[in-house]
């Protein structure tokens, strides 16, 4: 884990003069956290990852921030090493570097218009895949695995075992929209309200390209739409329409088109179960449940989806 000692190091690393400075944790995510660190050359972000990141992917991930950028999409600015690397390790622990963004706190409420034109260029930026599309992204669990998970959360004695119950029908419902993925491409895959941002200025801001890979951008679209369309059918129409007009290449027609947001809700609900019942820790206990109810906090019903469908034919 990083410390604050580690700011020379990390400065060195990156080829940022000194003196240096490291402060934070500044924000915790699934994967890292970020630290902030000041230098001759202003301040930067530094991510640390709770695990080392696959070199490769690292770089794609920067391959497709550059590429939005050059669509107009604002996005920090990844920093390389002196030998062109994107990712390092410093004292033993896996970091990168970006641009540092001043930002505003996670909301869905931020322009919509400025939402769907992000996205049109995110897509626009994308090139094609011919890569498998993710479990994460494309499956779901079924009713005897929902229920056995329910059971499980119940014996253990777990506070939101309750609300997992009562959610277990809709959430087996909701899983008869699924459908494979069509003409994928290289998509962000990620794009939540803590990765999608206003700068304290108001414009918006996309972070955290860790998860891209392969999606059908319709499928991303019905994801964000949902997110930041926040079940107000008039933000919906107003992102859909700015996204199109953008020249954004999906179009969210039919239930299937909300099949990677069913399957991630699917997947983030067994996640955070499956690690409240191994956690050790009560801190660590008390993080996952509040993970896991943000899904009977806005939960992806099939309700929704139709409300959202409704106001973007």
């Amino acid at each position: 884990m990083l410390t604050a000692d580690a700011a020379g190091a990390v400065a060195r690393a990156y080829g940022l003069p000194g003196p240096a400075r490291l402060t934070g944790p500044a924000a915790r995510g699934q994967l890292g956290q970020v630290w902030r660190l000041e230098t001759g050359a202003g301040r930067h972000a530094v991510k640390e990852w709770f695990a080392r990141p696959d070199p490769e992917t690292a770089a794609r991930d920067a391959d497709l921030s550059d590429a939005a950028r050059a669509q107009g999409v604002l996005t920090p600015t990844v920093v390389r090493t002196a030998d062109g690397a994107v990712a390092t390790v410093v004292e033993g622990t896996a970091v990168r570097v970006f641009e540092w963004v001043d930002l505003r706190p996670p909301s869905r409420h931020l322009d919509p218009v400025a939402v769907g034109r992000a996205l049109a260029g995110l897509h626009r930026a994308g090139p094609p895949s011919d890569e498998p599309v993710d479990n994460w992204f494309s499956t779901g669990f079924g009713e005897e695995r929902w229920r056995e998970l329910h059971a499980r959360v119940a014996a253990e004695g777990a506070p939101f075992a309750g609300e997992l119950g009562a959610l277990v029908d809709d959430l087996v419902a909701v899983e008869s929209v699924l459908e494979p993925h069509a003409s994928p491409i290289v998509c962000h895959r990620d794009l939540w309200a803590d990765n999608v941002l206003a700068t304290t200025d108001g414009r918006v801001c996309v972070l955290d390209f860790e998860n891209l890979g392969p999606a059908d951008p319709s499928q991303e679209l019905a994801m964000v739409l949902f997110e930041f369309g926040d079940d107000d059918p008039a933000r919906a129409r107003r992102l859909n329409t700015a996204y199109v007009d953008a020249g954004g290449p999906g179009r969210v027609l039919r239930r299937g088109h909300f099949t990677m947001l069913v399957a991630e809700q699917a997947h983030i609900g067994q996640l955070a179960c499956s690690r409240w019942v191994g956690a050790s820790s009560a801190t660590e206990r008390e993080r996952l449940a509040a993970w896991f109810r943000e899904i009977p906090d806005d939960p992806v019903t099939l309700p929704r989806i139709d409300r959202v469908l409704a106001a973007v034919r």
